[in-house]
C-alpha cells in the first residue's frame, strides 16, 4: 500500500509518498477500497501549507472513488452495493491519497460504472447541491453571482442554478477561465484579474438592482465587495477562504441595505449517513439526467502529487484534478 504523508508543514516538496510495511485489513463497519482515483481540492493544500490545522504527520486526501475488496463484519451487503467489486465513492476520509483505503460504509456511496472517473468524483458535486439548494429557493429570474466560476464548484454550481432557472454571473481571473464559465452556462462572466475588482460590472450588468444571491469561496479579497453587489433582501454565502481569512466584519454594515451573510460546510450539511446518500442521490441523479456535467478533469501519477498541488495553487487549472495510484 503507498500513501501521501505529510510530515513537516510547508510547500510541495513536503508531499511523500510512502509505502506500509503491513497490509490493511477492515475492521466492523468498514470497507477496503482499492482507490481508483483521490480527488485533489484546496483543503489539501491548505492542510499542507497548515493554514487549516492538523496533526502531524498527516495523511493527505479526503475524496476517492475505487472498487470494494474487502468487506468488514456487520456491513451489509444484501443489496449488493456494498458487495466485492462494487464501485464506490467518498467524501471526507482522510488519507485518500492512498493506493487502498479503509473506508467506513456508512460513507461509501455506490456509483454507476459508467461514470467516469470525473463524474464519480463526487466531493464538488455535493458542494454546488447544498449550495443550490439550502439558502434560497431559487426561482426563474433570480440573480446569482458565483465566484471562481471556472473551478470545478463553479462550473457545477453555475449548472445547478441554470437548471432551477437563475441568471448567473460569474467571476474569474483570466480570459480562458470566462469562456470555460460561459461553456458551463453563465449569462454573464467578470474578468477581474489579480485585483478582484468586481461590485461596479455587476451592478452595471444588473441595472444597479445588485444580486439576490453570492457564492464566495474566495474570501478576503472578495467578501467585502460581494457584500456591496447584493440587492435589498440579498445573501452572501461564505463557504472558503482561498485569498486567506476576512478580516473583522461589522454586522451593522447589513442593517441599512437589508442584506444577509450566512456561511456554509459541505461536510456540516453531509454529516448524517442518510442525509449524505440522500444528497448523493440527487447528485447521480442529475448526472445520469445529462444536466449536471462534471469536467473530465486532470489525472496526474501518485507520485506527482507535488506537481498537482502546484498546480491548483497557481491557479492555472480548470474543473477536476485527480491523482492515480
Amino acid at each position: 500500500m503507498q500513501r501521501v504523508v505529510v510530515r513537516t508543514i510547508g510547500g510541495p516538496e513536503q508531499l511523500t509518498v510512502e509505502t506500509a510495511s503491513e497490509p490493511l485489513r477492515p475492521g466492523p463497519g468498514q470497507l477496503l477500497v482499492e482507490v481508483e482515483a483521490a480527488g485533489v481540492n484546496f483543503l489539501d493544500v491548505q492542510q499542507r501549507r497548515g493554514t487549516s490545522k492538523v496533526p502531524l504527520p498527516h495523511p493527505l486526501g479526503l475524496e476517492g472513488v475505487g472498487r470494494v475488496c474487502e468487506v468488514g463484519d456487520g456491513v451489509d451487503g444484501s443489496a449488493g452495493l456494498l458487495a466485492l467489486g462494487c464501485r464506490v465513492s467518498w467524501f471526507d476520509v482522510r488519507g485518500s491519497y492512498a493506493s487502498h483505503l479503509l473506508v467506513p460504509a456508512a460513507r461509501a456511496i455506490p456509483v454507476p460504472d459508467s461514470f467516469s472517473v470525473g463524474q464519480a468524483l463526487i466531493f464538488q458535486a455535493l458542494t454546488a447541491q447544498y449550495l443550490a439548494t439550502e439558502y434560497r429557493s431559487i426561482s426563474p429570474g433570480d440573480r446569482v453571482l458565483v465566484h471562481s466560476a471556472a473551478g470545478g464548484v463553479g462550473q457545477l454550481l453555475i449548472q445547478w442554478l441554470k437548471h432551477l432557472g437563475a441568471w448567473v454571473v460569474g467571476t474569474v481571473s483570466t480570459d480562458a477561465k470566462a469562456n470555460i464559465a460561459r461553456s458551463a452556462g453563465a449569462d454573464a462572466v467578470i474578468n477581474y484579474g489579480r485585483d478582484y475588482s468586481f461590485a461596479d460590472a455587476v451592478q452595471s450588468l444588473t441595472a444597479g438592482k445588485g444580486v439576490d444571491l453570492v457564492f464566495d469561496s474566495v474570501g478576503e479579497a472578495t467578501l467585502k465587495a460581494s457584500l456591496k453587489s447584493l440587492a435589498r433582501g440579498g445573501t452572501v454565502v461564505s463557504f472558503g477562504f482561498a485569498s486567506g481569512h476576512p478580516h473583522e466584519f461589522d454586522p451593522r454594515d447589513l442593517i441599512v441595505p437589508c442584506t444577509r451573510l450566512a456561511g456554509g460546510s459541505v461536510f456540516s450539511y453531509n454529516a448524517e449517513p442518510a442525509e449524505l446518500q440522500r444528497r448523493a442521490a440527487a447528485v447521480i441523479g442529475a448526472i445520469e439526467a445529462g444536466w449536471l456535467r462534471p469536467s473530465a478533469g486532470t489525472a496526474y501519477p501518485l507520485a506527482r502529487v507535488a506537481d498537482a498541488h502546484r498546480d491548483i495553487e497557481g491557479r492555472s487549472t480548470d474543473g477536476k484534478l485527480y491523482l492515480v495510484p
